[in-house]
């Protein structure tokens, strides 16, 4: 979109057309303030977006990863977020970092890009974390007893409203499907990881950690091959990293809460698979042995390492087969889908709707008027004959204007008055 154009528009629309687009636009910027800023009081006014590390209401939310990217980050690591797979991330990543909000796992083709990114790499490194878990429910549960009775009612009814919204849809989530890389299978027992062991449970204080369990990824045996001929093949190694012994017998594959990945079609790279998030996002690591846990995930990767946080929802991301060209003269309204534009247009948008009031006239446009003498007497007379027409008083009038004319006589050559 053209200077020129934008300078035409202007011109066509002028101070009312601007006024006529700019106050509508305010009030409705307005009300959107007040409904997401200031009309927030109940559940809602809790921040819970999932997997999304940037933007409004994520970066604070109890189900964000900006946590996880900032250890990232102090770990030399360079980060980024994207929303699609497509041919670019293999020059833009050395590890990717997929936590979906989506309960189904990754089907064929996304399995098939992210495989051959490992492999087309040296040393990459795909994490994959399981959607079986929601903070939002766990908040309200360990704020509400800090709180005055009236206001712990509240908040017991919030835990209530939000598990019971996570327990809807965690019927998304395949009863048992192989996927390759894990197993998933819901209906376990909802219990906490108290029995931790493996590699990971090194310096890990298994009592002080709070990682909850009830679906699961499960390390993927070939008797999870429902279809040997569409099913693909097992990965070549399957190593348990983290477990928990519930029954006090030793490592089973139902106990699995990370797993390694390696496989020769990944080259020399890896998937770690994480059951679920429940140690990797934003209130969860307010725990210190979850921040422990985290930062093994984060050493597992190459130093200076790439890092790509995939946010996607159901059925995303969209696998591409070449990268989409950069857009060129795209609408005027394009940037209110890019942070941090949007914010940053919304407060130009305000400041434009002020000047645009600021120069308006009162009364319509402004005309030059008529100019007047200063020096015509004859509008002292005016003037005067319209102060004793005030009065209402005749017989007055008609004395000051015979004042008047006796005063006026001049007082050489005649007078202004027949016979004097």
């Amino acid at each position: 979109m053209s200077d020129n154009f934008l300078t035409r528009l202007g011109e066509r629309l002028g101070t009312r057309g601007a006024l006529a687009i700019g106050i509508p636009l305010g009030i409705a910027i307005l009300a959107a303030g007040l409904y997401f800023y200031g009309g927030r009081t109940r559940a809602e006014s809790l921040d819970s977006i999932y997997g999304k590390r940037s933007g409004r209401g994520a970066t604070a939310s109890v189900n964000g990863t900006r946590v996880l990217a900032e250890m990232f980050i102090k770990g030399g690591h360079k980060v980024r977020t994207l929303s699609r797979l497509s041919p670019g991330i293999h020059d833009r990543a050395d590890v990717i970092v997929w936590i979906p909000d989506s309960f189904e796992p990754p089907d064929k083709q996304q399995r098939e890009f992210l495989e051959g990114w490992l492999a087309k790499g040296r040393g990459r490194t795909l994490i994959y974390v399981g959607r079986d878990y929601d903070a939002a429910g766990e908040y309200y549960q360990k704020v509400a007893p800090l709180l005055k009775p009236g206001q712990a009612v509240t908040f017991k009814r919030f835990e209530a409203e939000a598990k019971a919204d996570f327990d809807a849809r965690r019927w998304e989530m395949p009863q048992d499907e192989y996927a390759r890389w894990f197993t998933a299978r819901r209906d376990g027992t909802r219990h906490v990881a108290k029995q931790l062991q493996g590699p990971w449970a090194a310096g890990i204080d298994s009592t002080k950690a709070e990682i909850l369990i009830e679906g699961r990824l499960d390390p993927p045996l070939e008797a999870d091959r429902k279809s040997k001929t569409d099913d693909p093949p097992l990965p070549q190694t399957v190593t348990p990293l983290l477990w928990s012994d519930q029954d006090g017998k030793g490592y089973q594959p139902e106990d699995a809460i990370v797993t390694r990945i390696t496989d020769p079609a990944f080259g020399t790279g890896q998937v770690i698979v994480i059951a679920n998030s429940s140690f990797v996002l934003n209130f969860p690591l307010i725990n210190h042995e979850h921040r422990k846990l985290a930062g093994k995930l984060v050493e597992e990767c190459a130093p200076g390492a790439k890092v790509a946080f995939i946010e996607s929802q159901n059925g995303e991301p969209t696998v591409l087969d070449k990268e989409p060209e950069a857009a060129t003269g795209g609408g005027l309204f394009d940037v209110a889908h890019v942070w941090p534009l949007n914010a940053i247009v919304i407060h130009l948008t305000l400041l434009g709707i002020i000047y645009c009031l600021a120069k308006a006239p009162i009364f319509g446009r402004a005309r030059e008027l008529p100019s007047e003498a200063s020096a015509d007497f004859g509008k002292h007379v005016t003037a005067l004959g319209q102060l004793m027409a005030r009065s209402k008083d005749r017989a007055y009038a008609e004395q000051r204007v015979q004042q008047y004319q006796q005063q006026g006589k001049r007082k050489s050559g005649k007078s202004h008055l027949k016979g004097a």
